[in-house]
């Protein structure tokens, strides 16, 4: 008895030479014996896990501020339950390993100018007397673009779309490993 390579699997047939493999499929007549050959697939295990891809700082900068969608503002509060501005982005940033300071002016030395924004990155608002306001850029929807922020007292954490040109969108340095 000689043994047939068959796709994967390993089929016996009497009294057949080992050079001459059958199609998958078909018969085989040998003396009293009548072989069928299966084609065996199988698949290979994985032996590396894929790799999930890692969401970048903005994405998850956006996951965070929407988990505090509806937390009311309160002056000088940094969560997680209330909010003022600043207390909002550096709540957010903390989450994700990077201390800002609790101001929306301070918060700038913290940052740096970007030619197109991302999601993720500080929203400055400013008027005559300097910086007043900061929040986490959304992106762009119907042509307009859009913050996450505490707005102010009596209101709550939510997405608006930005309502002056005096305002200027930076993104958060983070060290970089040499």
């Amino acid at each position: 008895m000689t043994a047939l390579v068959a796709g994967l699997a390993l089929v016996a047939v009497p009294n057949q030479s080992a050079t001459a493999a059958p199609t998958p499929g078909t018969s085989v007549q040998t003396g009293a014996h009548s072989v069928t050959t299966t084609t065996v697939v199988t698949k290979k295990k994985a032996t590396k896990k894929k790799a999930k891809k890692k969401k970048s700082r903005g994405i998850r900068a956006i996951r965070r501020v929407k988990s505090r969608a509806g937390a009311p503002y309160s002056y000088g509060a940094d969560g997680p339950h209330s909010f003022d501005c600043s207390g909002l982005t550096q709540w957010v940033y903390k989450k994700l390993g990077r201390k800002l300071p609790h101001s929306s002016s301070g918060q700038v030395g913290h940052t740096f100018k970007v030619k197109k924004p991302r999601k993720g990155d500080l929203v400055f608002f400013y008027g005559s007397g300097g910086v007043y306001h900061v929040g986490i850029y959304a992106g762009k929807r119907d042509g307009r673009r859009w913050v996450w922020h505490a707005p102010r007292s009596g209101e709550t954490v939510t997405k608006d779309p930005i309502w002056t040109d005096s305002h200027f969108i930076r993104r958060v340095k983070y060290k970089t490993k040499r």
